[in-house]
């Protein structure tokens, strides 16, 4: 058998399969979207939003269930159910024992308090280093230290006031009569437009650029329904595991699982931004043939190499070979009716559209 009837036959399957991701709109956005994923290191992305979510889970809890203490100090009744809607259940002798060994006097409460709100810090700084990275913010753009963990601090009290409401809805909901759609539907609607909400809220405080909301809802829909299917069925299938696994090796179910279960939420929040980069910037359809690139695959690297500017007077461009000034020119995609001929490709998020810079000729000195 001859090397080149393979190569030949492979070369063909690529290229009939490129035809067809730049003709059919649906394939070639799914494309670009795993490109971009690719591009960004996506995986990377997510494992350390699982990382430090895992380390920041429990002091939010307890900051949580600290400060529904103190404001509920009159109601026992309804903080108990509260922290029992909020909390998991397997993390409740916990959260309840180092709730109890916090101090009581106002000057070290508070100072607790503080301590636990820079330690819950970390989850949202991971997520505002995504945001930013999959929206090709230039770090010459992003805030300083100052204003960056304002920002987290921000978030992190949205997050507690949003997980407060989801409790008190689920808290409601179960006091109701009997529904005709069930309590259970009724519960995770509400909690899911609440984790939209709080979803669209901290992407517009932590990304470094102002973004419109039609550039974020993608994300904020797909990353809320994921959160409410693990709200919903994290805690059960949580108690399974550690029931199944015995005295021995519950907790090490317990942790495997919690992890297990936020590895998935973040994969989805990072693909769930990933597709709202690809929508607003308009950066599909993608080449599979790396020989014949197309205007997002320009646009995308253009991006890519913009992130990297740090300093204010820092500008990076990109040159590609074989085109004409050594930059490549826009076209119309099949597959995509908002590409024009002649024009760049769409903006990054919070990025203002314009073409791309011409080159400026000098006349020479007389």
């Amino acid at each position: 058998m001859s090397i080149e009837g393979p190569k030949t036959g492979v070369a063909r399957v690529v290229a009939w399969m490129d035809r067809l991701q730049r003709r059919i709109s649906a394939l070639g956005f799914g494309y670009a979207v795993l490109r971009k994923y690719g591009d960004d290191d996506g995986g990377r992305e997510a494992a350390l939003i699982t990382y430090y979510g895992f380390l920041s889970i429990f002091p939010l809890l307890l900051l949580g269930v600290a400060i529904l203490s103190r404001v509920l100090a009159a109601d026992t009744e309804l903080r108990h159910r509260l922290v029992v809607a909020i909390v998991p259940p397997t993390l409740q002798p916990s959260v309840e024992s180092s709730l109890a060994a916090m101090p009581t006097s106002p000057v070290p409460f508070i100072v607790g308090l503080v301590g636990l709100l820079f330690a819950a810090t970390g989850v949202v700084f991971s997520a505002y280093q995504t945001l930013n990275h999959v929206a090709a913010v230039p770090h010459r753009l992003r805030p300083g230290f100052a204003a960056r963990y304002l920002r987290v601090l921000v978030v992190v009290a949205i997050l507690l006031a949003g997980a407060v409401t989801v409790g008190a809805l689920t808290v409601m909901v179960a006091a109701l009569p009997e529904l005709p759609l069930g309590r259970q539907a009724l519960a995770a609607l509400g909690s899911g437009l609440v984790v939209c909400a709080v979803l669209l809220a901290g992407a517009r405080l932590l990304l470094a650029r102002p973004a419109p909301v039609r550039a974020l809802w993608p994300a904020a829909v797909l990353g809320a329904t994921a959160v409410t299917v693990v709200l919903d069925l994290g805690a059960t299938l949580l108690a399974r595991m550690a029931a199944q696994a015995g005295l021995v090796y519950g907790s090490f179910a317990t942790v495997a699982g919690m992890f297990a279960l936020l590895y998935v939420v973040s994969r989805v929040l990072v693909l769930a931004a990933e597709v709202a980069a690809v929508h607003y910037g308009r950066l599909w359809p993608r080449a599979l043939d790396p020989a014949r690139p197309t205007a997002a695959d320009a646009r995308a690297q253009q991006l890519l190499a913009r992130e990297q500017e740090r300093i204010p007077a820092a500008r990076v461009d990109v040159r590609f070979s074989g085109a004409p000034d050594g930059r490549a020119t826009a076209s119309r995609e099949p597959g995509n009716p908002r590409s024009m001929p002649g024009r760049w490709p769409g903006p990054a998020l919070g990025e203002a559209s314009s073409p791309p810079p011409t080159r400026r000729h000098r006349s020479p000195p007389r």
